[in-house]
């Protein structure tokens, strides 16, 4: 455990619920995806899992099981996550977000918000009803102030509202979905190569932004917390890892499914 480096904060409110699952479960389900942190491969950057790290950490467990991917690994893709912000009134949103003297909003076009924000020149964008579009100005350069200034914006709204992660980037034909829907933030593009300078500078992105997408990924492993949570070496647990790998492959329970896949029992 103390060679993950999470790259964003934990989400309180997930991480809870899940250490009282793990508890009731005893079983790691699906592991954490880690990327080895330069050079150094006894630290690792947790892509995905910042919420199942920090509730092993509350579990205290020495050792976790995770899915180690590497550096220019083409199964590797990031995303960005886009929050659609429910449950306030807009302008409530508005006066929040310019409270802070290092933001400001910019009335706009999405046209011109998507070419500003994938130019580096604004920090997100706010899709409303109605065809409104509002750019966040603030810096972005250096790393750590664009970073800085994205946990402002984030802070902003995120105990005022309703959140929901999405891929969409502008709120046209959403409010059918989500009729009390405010504002849709769309945020830039991260690529890997930040994620890894931000840990390495100590730096952690907002929750719920960043979105890794892992082929192959390893799900439902079902692995026993009581063999992580045991006295024995790192060496004797992957020992005994590898003989329960080795036995439930023998007895056919591991499937690979190459198709896209939705799954109805999450």
């Amino acid at each position: 455990m103390s060679s993950l480096h999470p790259h964003e904060q934990f989400d309180a409110s997930r991480a809870a619920p899940l250490v009282t699952r793990l508890r009731a479960d005893g079983m790691l389900k699906n592991p954490p995806i880690v990327l080895p942190l330069g050079q150094r491969t006894e630290s690792y950057v947790v892509l995905d899992g910042a919420n199942r790290t920090e509730a092993f950490r509350a579990l205290e467990l020495p050792h976790v099981l995770v899915q180690v991917v590497h550096p220019g690994d083409n199964s590797v893709r990031l995303e960005t996550w886009n929050h659609l912000l429910r449950c306030i009134d807009a302008k409530e949103l508005v006066d929040a977000l310019t409270a802070s003297p290092e933001l400001a909003l910019v009335r706009s076009d999405l046209d011109r918000a998507t070419f500003n924000l994938s130019a580096g020149a604004s920090l997100a964008y706010l899709s409303m009803p109605g065809d409104q579009t509002l750019e966040v100005v603030g810096e972005t350069e250096p790393l750590r102030w664009r970073v800085a200034n994205l946990h402002r914006l984030v802070e902003a709204y995120k105990s005022r509202c309703e959140i929901e992660r999405i891929n969409a980037v502008r709120a046209t034909g959403l409010q059918k979905l989500y009729p009390d829907l405010a504002a849709l933030v769309v945020f830039p593009r991260f690529e890997l190569e930040d994620v890894v300078r931000a840990v390495a500078q100590g730096v952690l992105l907002p929750a719920g932004l960043t979105r890794f997408l892992v082929s192959p990924r390893a799900l439902r492993v079902n692995y026993p917390l009581d063999r992580l949570a045991s006295d024995r070496t790192s060496e004797e647990k992957q020992q005994e890892l590898d003989h329960w790998l080795r036995t439930i492959v023998a007895s056919r329970r591991v499937r690979f499914y190459g198709e896209a896949t939705y799954l109805f029992d999450e």
